[in-house]
């Protein structure tokens, strides 16, 4: 039985899982090409040259979080909904959301996003610019906390570290607070935390 006819959703697709495990300056014409076991000519049939092929990965990853749906009961639990997706999609797909940066598409990846904030603010009763100045700050407070995470992952190993530094009693007379410093931290829980303050201070004072 012979292969499936090839289609540029098939070449997007692998060409994306590369980028996703490997970055984009590992996609070649030639290693996608042998990934989907086709000829080089073939690909550009389909998607062009490789920066075409780039571009059309950014675009697909763009318009990919138009796939975030609000969930809760409340405004303000939809509004955290949105913001724990989107934190989940920028860190998924690093490599990707790096791709789309570097080609000026970064508003328009957002802009799903936004535009489901934008209804659930609405929902709370918030309109004009105090409703903007929420939106873009559950935006940057998303973008914020995941380049924070991305930053540690990629930090050598500090010395001293957490441990050492709260393990000197140095806590204000609190040890519970310094063993919990002492301890790693637990990204989800504090942007769970964070955001949920957050959306409920502004949501208050609107």
């Amino acid at each position: 039985m012979g292969r499936p006819a090839l289609t540029r959703d098939a070449v997007l697709d692998t060409a994306a899982g590369l980028v996703k495990e490997h970055g984009p300056a590992a996609l070649t014409m030639r290693g996608l090409a042998a990934e989907l076991g086709t000829a080089v000519t073939s690909i550009y049939w389909h998607v062009g040259n490789r920066e075409s092929l780039l571009d059309a990965l950014a675009e697909r990853t763009a318009a990919g979080l138009g796939e975030i749906r609000a969930a809760g009961r409340t405004p303000a639990r939809r509004v955290v909904s949105v913001a724990l997706a989107l934190r989940r999609h920028l860190l998924d797909h690093p490599h990707l959301v790096a791709m789309v940066h570097e080609r000026g598409l970064t508003e328009r990846m957002f802009l799903p996003a936004q535009q489901a904030l934008v209804h659930e603010v609405h929902a709370a009763g918030l309109r004009g610019a105090r409703a903007a100045s929420v939106v873009r700050a559950v935006t940057f407070h998303v973008v914020g906390h995941v380049l924070v995470e991305r930053a540690r992952e990629r930090a050598p190993l500090r010395h001293p570290g957490e441990p050492d530094l709260w393990d000197t009693g140095a806590a204000d007379d609190d040890p519970a607070l310094a063993r919990a410093l002492a301890r790693p931290a637990d990204p989800e829980r504090l942007f769970d935390l964070s955001v949920r303050a957050l959306v409920d201070g502004l949501l208050t004072r609107g």
